[in-house]
């Protein structure tokens, strides 16, 4: 019993950390094919992506309802680019930084 126990524990680790080296290598944005990743993996690295689709979701409704102005929309949409830009810079080829 005690073995079997032990079996699916060290089983149950390898997993887990096969799924977070895909997480890592996914949000490290590495060109591979997303096809062959795990799909927990590729939902585990989306969650800033879920996050910011929240945040605008709520922006507009905010908006649309009449809760917040114009400005303060545009106001939050810009904090989220310059979020988004310091996470995910634009790399462009053929460019030397």
């Amino acid at each position: 019993m005690e073995a079997a126990l032990l079996i699916g524990a060290i089983a149950a680790g390898v997993y887990a950390a096969l799924i977070i080296m895909h997480v890592t290598a996914i949000r490290a944005r590495r060109a591979t094919d997303d096809r062959r990743r795990p799909r927990l993996a590729l939902w585990l690295a989306s969650s800033g992506e879920r996050r910011r689709g929240r945040v605008e979701r709520d922006a507009v409704r905010l908006l649309l309802s009449g809760r917040i102005v114009r400005a303060r929309y545009h106001t939050a949409m810009a904090a989220m680019a310059a979020q988004d830009d310091a996470e995910y810079p634009l790399e462009v080829p053929g460019t030397r930084r």
